[in-house]
């Protein structure tokens, strides 16, 4: 009788612990109203600086503005929290994540490693945005205004 309930919570402990967990989503992405999200990247040394402070445009909709300085340089970036939070940390969801000018891209949360990437034509202004208001949320790259 023992032997066959160890068997049984073996089997159980195993197909339990063996089953993924889906962690690419905070709950449906929202931001809390206290937390700061800051552009983080390449071109500001990964810190998250005031001056890249994203801001939040209107409901899930967040921009900054970024000078970047070189022309055909491939800057790395993600939109993440001060501390990096993993439920703040939003990098990219599909393996090329390289942004094309005005076109999303899909992003997630949890992306501990998963950088996204922009390479400008020209040097200058460009706005960063993370949109949040669909059921899958993307990141999008325009000139500025």
């Amino acid at each position: 009788m023992w032997r066959a309930i160890s068997l049984v919570s073996g089997i159980l402990i195993v197909g339990c612990s063996s089953q993924p967990t889906e962690q690419h989503s905070n709950s449906n992405n929202l931001i809390p109203s206290n937390t700061s999200l800051f552009l983080r990247g390449d071109m500001n040394n990964w810190t998250a600086s005031s001056e890249y402070k994203v801001l939040q445009t209107s409901s899930q909709l967040f921009s900054v503005k970024a000078e970047l300085p070189e022309a055909g340089k491939t800057y790395h970036f993600k939109f993440a929290d001060a501390q990096w939070l993993p439920a703040m940390n939003y990098g990219a969801a599909i393996d090329d994540a390289t942004l094309s000018l005005n076109t999303p891209l899909p992003v997630r949360a949890y992306s501990y490693l998963d950088e996204l990437a922009f390479t400008p034509e020209q040097a200058g202004e460009y706005e960063f945005v993370l949109d949040l208001r669909g059921r899958r949320p993307v990141a999008l790259v325009k000139q500025a205004q």
